[in-house]
């Protein structure tokens, strides 16, 4: 993904994408996705971003 400041997403773009994501119910997909990466060594966090993501998992499960 490019970094440029320019490639951002205006607010607007930003919520349609959530919007999406939670619509399309791919969100809980993308987060167990991640964790798993993180699980297995193929990415790495410390563990206070482990556990926002892990809480936010569950959040996710809830819907």
């Amino acid at each position: 993904m490019n970094n440029n400041s320019s490639a951002m997403l205006s607010i607007e773009e930003a919520q349609l994408l959530l919007d999406l994501l939670f619509e399309q119910e791919y969100a809980l997909e993308v987060v167990s996705s991640h964790m798993y990466d993180i699980e297995t060594g193929l990415k790495s966090v410390d563990s206070q971003k482990y556990q926002q993501i892990a809480s936010l998992y569950s959040r996710l499960r809830e819907f």
